[in-house]
């Protein structure tokens, strides 16, 4: 068992955003001045659904958002720049690896608004409640990574 966080899973899905769009900066955090093109990898939210005692799947949603220029205007064949790297996200996003194991991505969609592509992708998880932390007190989880958490 390994523990992993909501950023241990944001910076695998960095890494296999850098092999699918070499040279393209990505933010994990809002910048003031940020160059372009570029990725912006925002943590929408995270759930818990009990599957039985002690087990739990954790889905971390995400938003990865791609813009291609500062003033969306002035590029040619914006559109088709936003559908190619979409095309790009669902065929490279398929699986990560984080900690010791891989995750499937799943529940992947995308939309262009303002000239920004928005391709949101759920990364789910399996965990267990460490039994020595069950009596009363907030319970802590250990997630089993591997294909879909198992």
């Amino acid at each position: 068992m390994t523990e992993i966080w909501s950023e241990d899973i944001k910076n695998a899905l960095t890494d296999r955003i850098m092999r699918i769009a070499p040279g393209v900066r990505i933010y994990k955090e809002a910048s003031s001045a940020p160059e372009y093109p570029h990725f912006f990898i925002h943590q929408i939210s995270v759930s818990d659904t009990e599957e039985r005692r002690r087990y739990h799947r954790l889905s971390y949603s995400f938003d990865v958002r791609y813009r291609a220029a500062s003033d969306s205007s002035t590029v040619l064949n914006l559109q088709r720049e936003l559908d190619s790297m979409a095309l790009r996200l669902f065929s490279g996003l398929c699986i990560i690896e984080c900690g010791d194991g891989k995750i499937r991505c799943e529940d992947k969609n995308c939309e262009k608004t303002d000239g920004v592509l928005h391709f949101f992708v759920t990364v789910k998880v399996m965990a267990i409640e460490d039994s020595e932390n069950r009596n009363g007190k907030l319970g802590k989880l250990t997630v089993r990574v591997g294909l879909n958490g198992r």
